[in-house]
């Protein structure tokens, strides 16, 4: 009986213990192709959809580099499948495409990410790598070139057009280069943005993803208003 209760007691601790510690199977697929939908604009959690996909877009797969099309030296970073042929989930600093960031990549010609670009990528990963599609909220209030305009240009535009003459000849790189393109090609700046059916799919800007619709509209709103700084 003893040894009966005894041996009840092992057992009991031992489900205890497992119910307080995640056991991770170091055999199974690090790059599950999860598709999470966050609706909280809050959360903590970073979003591939909006946040990452950008980034690896216009800084990484800008025309003649790493797109879907031309995809140099076997590298496309145009989706998240794509993108996580060099992704291991959780573990940055064993991830090939996060690693190579600052490191050759992009070409130091081209414009560099942010630090705190570089840290949302390695957050990212380490939440997982999960292919998130949040429900995005902005607040349209704001418009100005110096929040947020710049720093959606930063992450949706710059990679390709942040360099002169910029692709297309486009070139976003300041406040005053950024007016006068808009100014001279307005219906077709915010047909690109709204990916507009009227335009090409290679003229729809940015090319990975459109952006929220609120941060279209602060854009719109931008516009509207005569650039203010």
């Amino acid at each position: 009986m003893r040894k009966q209760i005894l041996l009840g007691t092992i057992v009991s601790m031992i489900g205890m213990s497992c119910m307080h510690e995640a056991y991770i199977d170091p055999n199974a697929p690090v790059n599950p192709p999860v598709i999470v939908t966050n609706p909280t604009s809050n959360s903590d959690t970073v979003c591939f959809n909006s946040e990452i996909l950008p980034l690896y877009s216009t800084y990484c797969g800008s025309s003649g580099c790493h797109s879907a099309a031309s995809h140099r030296s076997g590298v496309d970073v145009s989706s998240y499948a794509a993108i996580m042929q060099g992704i291991r989930a959780y573990r940055p600093n064993s991830s090939n495409y996060y690693t190579i960031i600052g490191n050759g990549m992009p070409p130091r010609s081209s414009p560099q990410l942010s630090s705190t670009q570089i840290a949302l990528i390695s957050k990212w990963i380490s939440q997982g790598a999960l292919n998130t599609n949040c429900i995005n909220s902005c607040d349209t209030s704001k418009y100005t070139y110096s929040n947020p305009i710049q720093t959606l240009i930063n992450n949706n535009c710059i990679g390709c057009h942040g360099t002169k003459p910029g692709s297309g000849n486009v070139y976003l790189g300041d406040y005053a280069s950024t007016k006068a393109y808009i100014t001279a090609n307005q219906t077709l700046f915010l047909n690109a943005i709204n990916h507009s059916t009227s335009l090409t799919a290679a003229q729809r800007m940015p090319p990975a993803n459109k952006m929220a619709d609120c941060q279209i509209a602060q854009f719109s709103k931008w516009i509207t208003k005569g650039f203010p700084q």
